[in-house]
């Protein structure tokens, strides 16, 4: 099927492949693959597919501008390989977008929601980030880092490599604990900070068994 002029300048589907293409060649890189080998998983583009989804959610939850958030989604990890990669993918999202039909007056607050979503945590009580479209992002992007399914993700991280199970269970609740909290605190927005507890919860629960198991022994 020929594409036409308006499929060649479409926001999203430019932004989802360029997200696609990084986190490929991200993943390629990090398992030194050849460009025809096939990935065995590629965690960067599930990442970002979660944050879209997640993001979504939040702007019907809060009224932050749907499209905003979606172009900030798919496009913050662009630069995930590079040194500050805020700063980076922020000053990509602004060159590629106004080549789209992305609505001009809205890419300024995609650049500011991609350039401060980087890091963990936020000071402890600094307001939530402003516009909400910066707080949505910044809460979407740490929400996939919390839950059971982030606690399996981590068991099959290269750190654990040579670490018995107790060992890897002992670092993983350090973890939780001592960082993922903190990311819990930092949350911007009511619904986010309700998904976060939760997840949390889970995951300390989860932990929680895991021990008793190996008590029992």
């Amino acid at each position: 099927m020929t594409t036409t002029l308006r499929d060649e300048r479409d926001w999203r589907a430019l932004s989802r492949q360029m997200a696609l293409s990084r986190a490929e060649d991200e993943a390629r890189q990090r398992l030194h693959l050849a460009e025809d080998e096939p990935l065995p998983f590629n965690y960067r583009w599930e990442h970002v597919r979660r944050v879209v989804q997640m993001a979504l959610w939040l702007a019907d939850e809060t009224g932050a501008d749907r499209d905003t958030v979606e172009a900030a989604a798919w496009l913050h990890d662009i630069c995930k390989s590079e040194p500050n990669h805020g700063a980076a993918g922020a000053a990509e999202a602004q060159w590629l977008l106004p080549q789209t039909d992305f609505p001009r007056e809205k890419v300024p607050a995609v650049v500011d929601a991609i350039a401060r979503h980087v890091g963990l945590r936020r000071p402890k009580n600094a307001p939530p980030l402003t516009p909400v479209e910066t707080a949505v992002l910044w809460d979407a992007d740490k929400l996939t880092k919390l839950g059971v399914g982030v606690l399996a993700y981590n068991l099959s991280m290269r750190q654990f490599d040579g670490l018995s199970l107790a060992e890897r269970r002992q670092d993983l609740r350090r973890f939780t604990v001592d960082v993922l909290s903190k990311t819990v605190t930092s949350m911007n927005t009511a619904p986010a900070r309700r998904l976060a507890e939760e997840r949390y919860r889970s995951m300390v629960t989860t932990l929680d068994l895991w021990e008793s198991e190996d008590d029992e022994l």
